[in-house]
């Protein structure tokens, strides 16, 4: 009797247990345990720009990525960890450049060209999911490095012409944002994501001297970054 119990009761456990990780992966957008290459592109933008980022606009981002996701109770778990590497292009400003500078030789600039700025970005995040049907939304959170890198800049004036070059920055950065994305076929899929990077990188010291030392009471050496970045890809899962 009781083997027979067994036999009845033992296919419907088998059977429950791969219905709960059947609707624990369908909550994941198709999502499975293992590791992923994401390739995305899109724009990056200046938010609230502070000293030289301000003579620098909206421009090109590109994005390589590495994460990971681990199996959980049941499917694929709720917390994914990633590295990324960033690299955005921002072309000059020229309007606000003209309006913000003045040569040392006197008078206004009449026209100004350079090639883009660089913003290099290596960070490490969390990125944690949120279990709906068809499609998965995350949430993301990151530390990482920001390089901030002004292009020359090349200008007439009615004085004559000259380059102006902006000073170099780099510190850590704290990033947080989110996504949606949702497996298509095979190992691969499709995500949109949103995210906010904030570089204590040091921009436009305001009053400070050359060594980065206050020469007055109201300067403020830490003039950071702040860039919003949108962008859209492809990942694939490699093993």
């Amino acid at each position: 009797m009781r083997s027979r119990l067994l036999l009845a009761v033992g296919p419907a456990l088998v059977a429950l247990t791969r219905l709960a990780h059947a609707q624990g992966t369908d909550l994941a957008g198709g999502l499975r345990a293992g590791d992923y290459v994401r390739i995305s592109g899109g724009v990056s933008i200046p938010v609230n720009p502070q000293g030289s980022l301000k003579d620098w606009s909206s421009g090109t981002a590109l994005n390589l990525g590495w994460e990971n996701w681990q199996n959980g109770g049941t499917g694929v778990g709720r917390v994914g960890i990633a590295i990324n590497v960033s690299y955005s292009l921002l072309p000059l400003d020229e309007s606000q450049f003209l309006a913000d500078f003045t040569p040392v030789t006197g008078g206004k600039p009449t026209s100004a060209s350079s090639s883009s700025a660089g913003v290099f970005e290596l960070t490490t995040n969390f990125r944690f999911r949120i279990p709906t049907p068809l499609i998965m939304p995350t949430i993301n959170f990151g530390l990482g490095f920001m390089n901030w890198a002004p292009a020359t800049i090349d200008y007439t004036s009615l004085t004559g012409s000259g380059t102006a070059k902006q000073r170099h920055r780099s510190g850590a950065e704290l990033t947080i944002g989110g996504g949606l994305e949702r497996h298509i076929v095979d190992r691969y899929g499709l995500f949109a994501e949103a995210s906010y990077a904030y570089g204590f990188t040091s921009i436009g010291q305001c009053a400070a001297t050359p060594g980065g030392v206050c020469a007055t009471s109201s300067c403020d050496i830490l003039k950071n970054t702040s860039i919003a970045t949108l962008r859209g890809g492809l990942s694939v899962r490699v093993r």
